[in-house]
């Protein structure tokens, strides 16, 4: 009976070990999407090894005519970020981070900057004026707000306004409200079409029209590909307008990877990356680097976001690394630019954080491909 009651209390030390474990990676992985798995045996390896992750070549060795690089800092503002693409040479960046926010443009050929638009007088006070998305258009860029005014009647709470102005620069001015006191969305999306502005957070949408006037609510779907047949062979599908990207599950001493493909099935093609999203204008893939999945018993695996990453195209079938290699600040994420008429940058902080690296997807060689 001792003996029996030992092995049971090593069993239940066992259990609670394990419980503790997952549950100290669940903690620690909230903030990147951990996935925490329990098989029960260990597979042996293959013959002749597992397999290797592909080498892959840094975006600015393949498209070396869409990446260049811009400051981090401009004259008195000491952190900038680019936006979008207004011209050949010019970038849009934003200080979101000044006193007074404002939007500012840098010429690539002479490395001077113009101030396009600041923030109104009423702004200068801690976060009183928080850019948060930004679209551009052909004539206009637009941007959500987060306000704080630290007057009586709204008792210190935020909301989102929607702002506009002109593309080439001027006064900004406010189109709306998107929210009342106190609701301030974790997350928003702005798009523009010509005059009017398409703004949802996680649970609602509004369409407002950018010359003035109140903002119409809409069906949350809107402007959204409709939902995709599920792929049993796959986890995690989504699908862009045509185009679907689906994980394959994982398996021991194997190399993850994703699935792209059409709605209907066909053009399957399987690239090597571990998670990612829809594609970025139904052509570029940016995917999570991959890795060959671990024996178990408990498998750890993060689909969180990364420093460096794959970018794949569609369109010439090919890869290449993204990001700050070697970094896993959040600081130094791939982050994309503004919505845009065309494909929109990706950029990322080099590792000296004195610039930033900017890769315009609009600049990527075009190739027929069956859009």
């Amino acid at each position: 009976m001792r003996h029996d009651l030992r092995r049971l209390t090593n069993r239940a030390w066992l259990f609670r070990l394990l419980a503790a474990v997952v549950a100290f990676t669940a903690m620690v992985c909230t903030a990147s999407a951990c996935t925490v798995g329990v098989t029960g045996h260990r597979p042996s390896p293959p013959p002749g090894g597992p397999p290797r992750p592909p080498e892959l070549d840094a975006a600015s060795e393949v498209w070396p005519e869409a990446t260049f690089t811009v400051p981090s800092s401009l004259g008195g503002e000491p952190t900038v970020q680019p936006v979008a693409i207004l011209g050949a040479n010019q970038v849009l960046m934003v200080a979101p981070l000044s006193t007074r926010p404002r939007f500012v443009t840098y010429d690539l050929r002479t490395g001077r900057h113009r101030v396009l638009a600041t923030a109104p007088e009423w702004s200068d006070c801690d976060l009183c004026f928080e850019i948060r998305s930004v679209a551009v258009s052909e004539t206009r860029i637009t941007w959500t707000a987060g306000i704080y005014r630290s007057e009586p009647w709204n008792a210190g709470k935020r909301h989102v306004e929607l702002w506009t102005m002109p593309r080439s620069g001027g006064r900004m001015r406010l189109v709306t409200w998107l929210t009342g006191h106190g609701d301030l969305p974790f997350h928003d999306e702005l798009t523009v079409d010509e005059d009017q502005a398409l703004w949802r957070d996680e649970a609602r949408a509004y369409r407002i029209p950018l010359s003035g006037g109140k903002a119409m609510e809409v069906p949350f779907t809107t402007g959204m590909p409709p939902a995709p047949q599920p792929d049993p062979d796959l986890d995690d599908q989504v699908c862009g307008v045509e185009w679907c990207v689906g994980r394959v599950p994982p398996r021991a001493y194997e190399l993850t990877t994703m699935v792209v493909r059409r709605r209907d099935g066909s053009g399957r093609v399987t690239v090597p990356a571990s998670s990612g999203g829809p594609l970025i204008g139904d052509r570029f893939g940016l995917f999570g680097l991959p890795y060959v999945y671990g024996p178990g018993p408990v498998e750890i695996f993060s689909d969180g976001p990364e420093s460096a990453a794959v970018l794949y195209d569609r369109c010439a079938g090919t890869s290449a690394l993204v990001g700050a290699q070697g970094k896993k600040d959040r600081s130094h994420e791939i982050t994309q630019g503004a919505s845009v008429p065309g494909e929109p940058i990706l950029f990322w902080m080099q590792q000296d954080e004195k610039r930033y690296t900017v890769l315009d997807l609009a600049r990527v060689p075009d190739q027929p491909c069956g859009r």
